[in-house]
């Protein structure tokens, strides 16, 4: 019996000796790891710069929610303290400059610096800012909104920068006509010898009281409006935010959780 019991052991493990033999023979070689690691990297080069965009695209759009819901609350706090619950207008007739409108608004929010138009190069002086797309200015140039940087200015301690620009009027509700300059299929200025500024043109009603700009991230790209800049309008009949791509579109990121459709292009003239 014992004779029996170690041929039995001996043969089971030369068994197992040959499982593990076999076993070592299961392995890659060094083609077939070369080979799969360049099919990695391809699929990483065709999938990672769609990834870095859907996060980009992602960071700004939280970012412009955030400041719109900053911005907006910052402006019914306003109104509550000083008695004008719901009268949007209030905000923007009270005070006596674009300055002025500045400094008291940037008591209503998280500010770390702030800086009227005169001493705008403290708070990182002014800067091109694209149109959401490429658009002629009526006289053969590239549009920018240059105007919100060229503003006085509030830094927040997430480095976003807002400006405001009031619309006054001479009317409790912002009303007033204003006169709009007509363009041709290629987007410039008719000439029209029997207009007051020479150019084709024509009235239209405008209520608007004041609007308000900021860009998320401050002189950091792309700086262009509908991406990293946007404008909130607030109207005389009450009404806040604006579907306008001119001004970036808030309402549409509200409702769809991403940026509208933007074009690069480069500043100088419009081909």
């Amino acid at each position: 019996m014992k004779l029996k019991f170690y041929a039995f052991t001996l043969a089971e493990g030369a068994t197992h000796v040959a499982h593990w033999n076999n076993s070592r023979k299961i392995a890659f070689t060094l083609a077939e790891v070369l080979i799969t690691l360049g099919i990695i990297g391809v699929v990483a080069a065709l999938t990672l710069p769609a990834l870095i965009a859907n996060y980009k695209e992602k960071a700004f759009v939280v970012a412009a929610k955030k400041n719109y819901s900053v911005l907006t609350n910052a402006i019914n706090k306003w109104n509550v303290d000083n008695g004008s619950i719901g009268d949007v207008t209030a905000f923007w007739l009270s005070e006596e400059t674009d300055d002025d409108l500045t400094l008291v608004f940037a008591k209503e929010l998280n500010a770390i610096k702030v800086c009227t138009n005169a001493k705008l190069r403290d708070c990182g002086g002014s800067y091109d800012i694209l149109q959401y797309k490429k658009i002629n200015d009526g006289r053969g140039n590239t549009t920018q909104e240059n105007w919100i940087s060229s503003r006085a200015r509030i830094i927040l301690a997430d480095g976003t920068f807002v400006s405001l620009q009031s619309d006054r009027a001479n009317s409790t509700n912002c009303e007033r006509l204003i006169w709009v300059n007509e363009k041709d299929q290629n987007g410039n200025f008719i000439e029209d010898s029997t207009s007051s500024n020479g150019l084709k043109g024509h009235y239209q009603n405008h209520n608007v009281c004041g609007r308000l700009a900021y860009d998320t991230n401050g002189l950091k790209g792309p700086n262009q409006i509908g991406v990293d800049v946007f404008q909130i309008p607030y109207f005389g009949n009450g009404q806040i935010g604006t579907d306008n791509s001119l001004w970036g579109n808030i309402n549409y990121i509200l409702a769809n959780d991403k940026l509208i459709k933007t074009d690069k292009y480069k500043i100088g003239k419009f081909e």
